[in-house]
Parts: structure tokens; sequence; C-alpha cells
């Protein structure tokens, strides 16, 4: 697998851009609450406007945030239909079992719980020519959010 699909190159800069955004990045911060995220770090999590994607060897694609291009604060690697297991975000909670998909231009993270207190969702991530949206999705669907990130 390539990181061309559908020929859109996923690899390069991306950035937050407040006037990018949809209607439903109002419910972002609800669906980061539901996951257990406090205050404090929900706002953190909104100040990461940074974003750098690289595919690595291997059908890898390392996700890298941060406030700025030079200060990464957060990384992901994300290798498709490779199961792991994930803290939940909830104080006292459990593990999540997750397993990243990629479909040509997209990818798909499911997350299931371990502990019935934490709940199930879904992220989509999906790469266009001129951005990258993330959807986020919980409660069997009914609460959705949307972040856009411009490709620089």
């Amino acid at each position: 697998m390539s990181s061309v699909n559908n020929n859109i190159e996923i690899s390069g800069k991306y950035k937050f851009l407040w006037h990018s955004q949809s209607g439903s990045y109002t419910n972002y911060k609800v669906f980061m609450a539901k996951l257990g995220l406090g205050d404090d770090l929900a706002h953190l999590n909104q100040c990461l406007t940074h974003l750098q994607v690289e595919y690595a060897m291997q059908d890898t694609i390392v996700l890298k945030v941060g406030k700025d291009w030079d200060t990464v604060q957060c990384t992901e690697v994300v290798k498709p239909g490779q199961m792991v297991e994930e803290v939940s975000f909830r104080s006292g909670g459990g593990m999540y079992s997750c397993v990243w998909y990629r479909y040509g231009n997209m990818l798909v993270k499911q997350a299931r719980p371990s502990d019935k207190r934490d709940t199930a969702y879904t992220i989509t991530r999906e790469f266009t020519e001129s951005k990258m949206v993330t959807s986020f999705s919980t409660d069997k669907n009914t609460l959705k959010a949307e972040v856009i990130h411009t490709r620089m």
C-alpha cells in the first residue's frame, strides 16, 4: 500500500483553521467529554492546531500534532488492520480494543470499550487534495463532530 490512494497523497502538513470548521465542530468538546476527557485536557487538545502526517514503511502512518510545527505534543502510530489496546481517558476507566482500517484515502478507527461505563466510538479521517476531515461519532452515531485541517 502506498501513501497515494485514489490519487490523493495523505502525507503532508495540515493546520486547524477556525474559519474552515463546519457547524458540527461545536460537538467536539461534548464528544471528548463523553470519552472522559476533563476540561483541561479537552482544551489542550483543541489547542493542538498543527498536524503532520507521514507515511512510513510497512503500511504505517504517523500522525504528529502540536501547537506549532516544531513542537510535537502527541504522536499516534497507525497500523491499519492491527488490533491495539488503549487506556480509557475516564478516571478509573478500563481499556479499549481499537483497530484502524484503511479504505483508499480514508482511515477509520473503531474503538470498543472493555468497561461498560466507557462508550464505543469511531473516528474517520478522510484525506482530499486540500484538507483532512476528521469525523467523530459515539452514542450509536447519535453524537457526531467534525474537525477540518487544511493542507498547507
